[in-house]
């Protein structure tokens, strides 16, 4: 009987060791995207491709232009000139389709250089959130199937990184 009760208060007290740790959830995400610095970053990126954006407009229209002269011409143009003009449009699209690309990698690598920024501003605050507030352990939001709501520790992260950016001058 003494056993039983042994057992009993052994498994009690790991139980309650293992319901003390405090775990939340984060939606990093969010932050990045929301946060003041964010919106900067992406108020840059989006001036920084406007340019090669309208770039590829211009080249899409001109490219839709050419081909509908071709159709247009395809009865009246002899076999050889139809096949130039043909390979003249496939020579455009071709660029275009490279420029297309080059701008979508451009895009890639900005919002990752700009993630990665706004991550080194985040961690030290995550941290210190942490080792204020005695939290074990933050799982990302998108890992979260349900969960409280009051474990939900974005809004208070985005204050701080807020706050933080504000006080250092980050956002000016």
């Amino acid at each position: 009987m003494k056993h039983t009760y042994l057992i009993f208060f052994i498994f009690f007290i790991f139980n309650f060791s293992y319901a003390s740790s405090n775990i939340v959830y984060l939606d990093v995400q969010f932050v990045i995207d929301n946060s003041e610095i964010g919106k900067i970053y992406k108020e840059e990126l989006k001036k920084k491709s406007e340019k090669q954006r309208l770039s590829l407009i211009v080249q899409e229209k001109n490219i839709k232009k050419k081909d509908e002269i071709i159709k247009n011409q395809g009865n009246i143009l002899k076999e050889d000139e139809m096949k130039k003009k043909i390979s003249e449009l496939n020579d455009l699209l071709k660029k275009y389709q490279k420029q297309r690309n080059k701008y979508n990698d451009f895009l890639i690598v900005e919002k990752k250089k700009y993630t990665a920024e706004i991550l080194k501003i985040l961690n030290p605050i995550i941290t210190d959130y942490v080792e204020q507030n005695k939290i074990s352990i933050i799982i990302e939001k998108k890992n979260v199937l349900i969960g409280v709501k009051n474990l939900d520790i974005t809004k208070n992260i985005l204050k701080l990184i807020d706050d933080n950016t504000k006080q250092n001058k980050l956002t000016n």
